[in-house]
């Protein structure tokens, strides 16, 4: 009986330290919106571009164990997810901007959120990574690529880590339903992401 006692403190002792484990090895970063831009711009009647953001979104990334000997963040195979307020797209005209979250294009009410997820993160070299993750906006999912850059991490006055990433991918708002009725000649299929992010690790 002390025998089979032993071995259940032993398994919990064991169990409970793999978790605290694999809690450490996931460290959690969240965006700091106020110092963060998630930006986008699409050519206008082939002459010039209009350009736009997201003013309400969250964006969360869980990392592996940080390099041992530089420590430093390392963003191979991270978890990141970005939930993206549709109705917050702001191009610095109210008309245009509610024509943007009408019927006619990103139909805010009906589909009110925009939902990145990745699946994979890859180190190209340097401090550029490669991100493959599923993109859901507008009722439709299709797979994106985005190419992130690390542009380096720091201490806050507080003493927590601060990175700065940079996100871009080019994608076609066609293959999201977004403006079918709308010609290419007078607003671009493809629409350039461009998002300027600082995230700090909790």
């Amino acid at each position: 009986m002390k025998h089979m006692r032993f071995l259940t403190i032993a398994f919990f002792f064991l169990t409970t330290m793999s978790f605290a484990q694999n809690e450490t090895s996931q460290p959690t970063w969240s965006v700091d919106v106020s110092h963060s831009n998630l930006g986008f711009k699409v050519r206008h009647k082939a002459i010039s571009y209009t350009v736009g953001d997201f003013r309400d979104f969250d964006l969360t990334i869980h990392t592996i164990v940080e390099d041992k000997d530089t420590n430093k963040a390392r963003f191979e195979n991270a978890a990141i997810e970005m939930t993206i307020q549709t109705g917050s797209i702001n191009t610095a005209n109210e008309s245009r901007d509610k024509h943007l979250c009408g019927t006619d294009f990103f139909d805010a009410k009906s589909y009110p959120q925009i939902i990145y997820k990745s699946k994979q993160v890859k180190l190209k070299e340097g401090n550029i990574y490669e991100v493959l993750g599923d993109l859901n906006m507008h009722g439709v999912t299709k797979e994106l690529t985005l190419l992130m850059v690390h542009n380096g991490t720091v201490k806050t006055r507080r003493g927590n880590e601060l990175a700065g990433l940079y996100f871009s991918t080019t994608f076609k708002r066609s293959d999201f339903n977004i403006g079918e009725e709308m010609p290419t000649t007078v607003v671009a299929d493809e629409i350039e992401l461009n998002a300027e992010i600082e995230i700090v690790k909790q």
